[in-house]
């Protein structure tokens, strides 16, 4: 694990040619996964995040997420998050620890360098033990997000990482555009 170096690039800088590498690395992560068959997910149009979190062993990649950052709404009150989207590690690097080192050298960078006071992703239930054990925690099982000039509702697990002496508020959340 030690081995892993990990990169923040901003989306729009990443090259053509990188992004058939990032994609491939998702068609291998998410190969079987049935999200696109599930109703609730398969009409959604995803965010496009701000930054790319890569994490490259030697010159391979290897795992990868994405972050958008966005102000949304948690009840009355406007919350800045940084989201974590589209976690995948490259199957034949599964359990080595290298999606848990990226996950934490992504928390560091949404505190130190995007300065929010959240983390939130959305995850299946059963990913939700290892975003637990990297000390993020279920605030709902429901949000809210626009898309097509409509508001709809996704049901999933909602989970956030406190990076800033603040209290997650209390109400509903509404992501104020779509879902990443």
């Amino acid at each position: 694990m030690t081995d892993l170096r990990v990169r923040f690039i901003r989306h729009q800088e990443i090259s053509p040619e990188f992004r058939i590498e990032i994609e491939e690395l998702d068609r291998l992560a998410f190969a079987g996964d049935d999200i696109d068959n599930d109703p609730e997910f398969a009409n959604i149009r995803w965010a496009t995040p701000d930054w790319m979190a890569l994490g490259f062993l030697h010159e391979e990649l290897v795992t990868q997420l994405s972050i958008p950052k966005r102000e949304i709404m948690v009840g009355a009150e406007r919350v800045w998050v940084a989201g974590i989207g589209g976690m995948a590690t490259h199957p034949k690097h599964h359990h080595n620890g290298y999606g848990s080192a990226l996950l934490k050298a992504t928390e560091i960078f949404m505190r130190n360098e995007l300065q929010v006071p959240f983390g939130l992703l959305i995850c299946a239930d059963e990913t939700r033990p290892f975003y637990e054990l990297a000390n993020w925690e279920r605030v709902a099982d429901l949000l809210y997000y626009h898309q097509e000039d409509q508001r709809r509702s996704l049901h999933t697990s909602v989970m956030i990482l406190q990076l800033q002496n603040r209290t997650w508020p209390a109400g509903k959340i509404d992501l104020c555009g779509a879902p990443w």
